[in-house]
């Protein structure tokens, strides 16, 4: 079933990678009551900060296996496409309405927007870095205007997390999830903004003349 809450369905897309990592490899060392909360905006060594006009494809890849969503946003205006190229094709389109738009039967639905979409507006940087509990950053790199950052995941020594943060757009452009077992370090997966760009084509936040209007029912 197909999730009919934006909201939900604009979080799944980051959350896959938790799905894609395993419940063991991310598992925390204590209960979820004694988890600390995650380090606010300011404990990171770099800005969170997402253009308020932008468009990427990011992109899931565990193993030889690859996931990809596009992204899209222009001020209140947001798209997401999930399994972009494929037969499950599906997007997400929030402007006047909220619309969910399937391409395979070139199908829509919409319904009005709804006060729970304050929550969608959760940054891009956010939710790239806000999704895991990271600690101990510690700075390995610098490529141009790339700098690679190392940390810990649930304040464990069992997993890391490398960060590849663009300065020039100020995000975070790549991260790459490591398993640790002794002197083992292995990629379990990455999720990679490619192609970012600043500017979006307004068209982009439109529903293409070939999809037709069904009723809600249809969204399942």
């Amino acid at each position: 079933m197909f999730l009919s809450n934006p909201v939900k369905i604009f979080h799944a897309a980051w959350l896959l990678s938790i799905v894609f990592a395993g419940c063991s490899l991310w598992r925390s060392e204590q209960s979820a009551a004694n988890t600390p909360p995650p380090p606010r905006a300011s404990e990171y060594p770099f800005s969170l900060h997402e253009p308020e006009i932008f468009q990427t494809e990011l992109v899931i890849r565990t193993g030889e296996n690859e996931r990809h969503i596009f992204i899209a946003r222009s001020g209140d205006k947001r798209r997401i496409d999930y399994d972009v190229g494929t037969d499950h094709q599906r997007t997400v389109l929030i402007t006047d309405k909220e619309y969910l738009l399937t391409f395979k039967r070139k199908e829509y639905s919409e319904r009005p927007l709804t006060s729970d979409l304050a929550s969608f507006d959760a940054t891009l940087t956010g939710q790239m870095v806000n999704a895991r509990d990271y600690s101990d950053f510690e700075e390995v790199g610098r490529d141009g205007s790339t700098i690679q950052y190392k940390a810990h995941v649930n304040e464990g020594t069992a997993s890391e997390v490398m960060i590849y943060f663009d300065r020039s757009f100020g995000l975070p452009m790549k991260q790459e999830f490591y398993s640790i077992e002794g002197e083992t370090r292995t990629l379990q997966y990455s999720v990679e903004l490619r192609g970012l760009k600043t500017e979006v084509d307004p068209s982009v936040f439109e529903i293409g003349k070939d999809f037709r209007k069904v009723n809600n029912e249809r969204r399942q």
